[in-house]
């Protein structure tokens, strides 16, 4: 299970296309979604205040945050029954 902003400078698109296809030639089973509109640490409420405070392109996404932790606890109760 592997979520990403899509606006990550971080991991760009052409970075997370190359996870994509070593995945899938390693045969490996897994999920990637990704926010439009989300940076790094979009998880993290406090990410704004370090954005500002260290000059650094991350930020908060309520919405890909939300969304990010119920599928992540679907994907636990699936794996872990």
């Amino acid at each position: 299970m592997v979520f990403t902003g899509a606006a990550d400078p971080y991991a760009p698109p052409q970075q997370v296309a190359a996870f994509e296809q070593e995945m899938k030639a390693a045969g490996v089973r897994y999920t990637l979604k990704s926010y439009p509109g989300a940076k790094h640490s979009f998880t993290n409420p406090e990410a704004d205040a370090f954005a500002g405070r260290f000059g650094v392109p991350l930020a908060y996404d309520k919405r890909a945050d939300e969304d990010s932790w119920q599928r992540m606890k679907q994907f636990f109760r699936r794996i872990f029954k």
